[in-house]
């Protein structure tokens, strides 16, 4: 049960979890990665391009965010998410605007680039700064009940785009986004406008005035490389695995109709994920939780490498409790040891490394089940990434819900 200051923040700062629920849905990483599953066939019917050259999209979609995304954070600290949100989500959807009209390869590549660069505003990295920020005693389940924004984009996203394609074509579909976009960019100016002069806060200060590292202060620490090889290492050992689940249980000898029911399992484990461990986060340690996750994540990897179909459903839910959680741990973790004065430049990086790791992974994933014809090699592989991640939080020092000081140097 929620206690009652919980309560308290979660009435009185209700307008900023719908402003980032209603952010995340609309915004770039969703709408982008939950859509190219559907616009491929029609690319490929239009264009005759290769999966593999469509697919390529979401790499330069990562890499933009890679590139881009620190400097988002620091605009955030510097002007505020409310405004880099919503002009990011304006951005964003010019930008899917000008993509709808391309006609070759090299153009739908370049464009899914500059459409992570001007939409970098509407991820995580600036939707997310306003609860981690203004919450305290709810921080946790108010990041899980904002994050499932994301998740919702899972099941409207492709069911959108596909009847958009079905009845008036591809281009229409992007404009379809784009339109998404645009009608989220006020909900999010307005609901996270003056976020620090809120009741709960108390008090109105400068991102410079608030306690905690600046960004330059935490590059000198060790929690800081450990945050950001844990977010790689995450990120790797998810993805890939996520991505080619389909594929993974066919090859197990699945059928198509099995395969996608079990493949479906981790959208529906990562909603309740990210609410199930947010409510945790609030009254158990964050390095113990984070650990628990990427233990369990791992071990639903390594059931899948030795029991194979015969557990597809329980390793699954697993995997999906980790794939719906790693932001809001990243996010809590990011927070606990840094504070919330350059939070924005900080949570920009490790979301950037962490964005850089989802990119690569299926890519990886795919050539090494290529190259060994099994899953078995990407699977182990996987598992072992997400292992390492869980041991190197060993090495995190503790934290009590203040931010804890290193030395540096």
């Amino acid at each position: 049960m929620l206690t009652k200051a919980q309560c308290k923040e979660l009435f009185q700062l209700q307008r900023l979890l719908y402003a980032s629920a209603i952010g995340l849905t609309a915004g770039m990483t969703a709408t982008m990665f939950y859509s190219l599953g559907a616009f491929i066939p029609a690319l490929q019917k239009e264009f005759d391009w290769s999966r593999g050259d469509i697919s390529l999209g979401a790499t330069f979609l990562t890499l933009a965010v890679f590139i881009s995304g620190t400097l988002a954070g620091k605009l955030c600290d510097k002007y505020g998410a409310g405004k880099v949100g919503s002009l990011s989500l304006l951005a964003y959807a010019i930008a899917v605007v000008v993509v709808s009209r391309m006609e070759t390869l090299s153009h739908f590549w370049i464009g899914y680039f500059c459409i992570a660069i001007v939409g970098v505003g509407s991820t995580p990295i600036a939707m997310v700064r306003p609860i981690t920020t203004n919450f305290n005693a709810a921080r946790g389940i108010a990041l899980g009940i904002a994050l499932t924004g994301a998740g919702i984009a899972g099941f409207w996203v492709p069911q959108l785009v596909t009847w958009m394609i079905t009845y008036y074509g591809w281009r229409e579909a992007y404009l379809a986004l784009a339109a998404v976009a645009a009608l989220a960019a006020p909900i999010v100016w307005l609901g996270f406008r003056d976020t620090t002069t809120s009741s709960v806060v108390a008090v109105s200060v400068s991102a410079d005035e608030c306690g905690g590292y600046s960004h330059a202060q935490a590059r000198k620490t060790r929690s800081y490389w450990l945050l950001t090889w844990m977010s790689f290492a995450m990120a790797c050992g998810i993805a890939g695995v996520v991505v080619h689940l389909l594929p993974l249980f066919m090859d197990l000898g699945g059928t198509a109709i099995e395969a996608t029911k079990m493949a479906s399992t981790v959208g529906l484990a990562s909603v309740v994920g990210r609410l199930l461990i947010g409510y945790v986060l609030d009254r158990l340690p964050t390095v113990l939780v984070t650990i628990a996750v990427l233990v369990l994540a791992s071990c639903g990897i390594f059931m899948l490498w030795q029991y194979g179909l015969l557990t597809g459903y329980i390793a699954v839910a697993l995997l999906g409790l980790a794939a719906g959680a790693e932001i809001d741990l990243l996010a809590y973790l990011t927070m606990s040891y840094f504070g919330a004065r350059h939070y924005g430049a900080i949570y920009g990086w490790q979301y950037s490394v962490f964005a850089l790791g989802y990119g690569v992974s299926p890519y990886v994933v795919g050539e090494l089940r290529d190259a060994s014809s099994s899953y078995s090699l990407p699977l182990l592989v996987s598992g072992g990434l997400i292992l390492a991640a869980a041991v190197s939080c060993l090495a995190l020092p503790n934290v009590d819900g203040q931010v804890r000081r290193e030395q540096v140097a």
